[in-house]
């Protein structure tokens, strides 16, 4: 069980770093046009939210759920981890004057742990019986 939970954390890790190789290369390459660091971090987790739920849905949990089930509580739980991001990096920028890129790394950590734990269980884990 331990073994089998460590190599979908793994793996959730792996797609989480593709996601957020796609985030942080929307919201650098933003950046180097317009100085809105909160702005772009939401542009660019809304991407690797995208990009997460492909990979998530077929690598990590092998879904068998169909779309119209993981989709909405993907989308809920994927809005609800922007504005998580989101927030954070207000936080981290402003009253803290962290930098965005090391901002960017506190908010994907802790980000990271929220996500694991409701995508294996809400997203795509079982239906939840009435």
């Amino acid at each position: 069980m331990l073994k089998a939970t460590l190599h979908k954390i793994t793996k959730f890790g792996l797609v989480g770093l593709v996601s957020t190789l796609s985030h942080y290369a929307v919201m650098f390459t933003g950046l180097a046009f317009i100085d809105t660091p909160v702005a772009w971090s939401f542009i660019g987790a809304t991407v690797g939210a995208l990009v997460g739920y492909v990979l998530n849905y077929r690598y990590t949990f092998h879904s068998t759920l169909p779309h119209r089930t993981t989709t909405p509580r993907y989308s809920v739980i994927s809005i609800l981890s922007v504005m998580l991001n989101t927030a954070l990096m207000y936080v981290f920028t402003g009253p803290f004057a962290l930098p965005a890129l090391p901002a960017q790394i506190l908010s994907t950590g802790l980000v990271f742990v929220v996500n694991y734990w409701a995508h294996s269980t809400l997203t795509f884990g079982k239906a939840p019986t009435a």
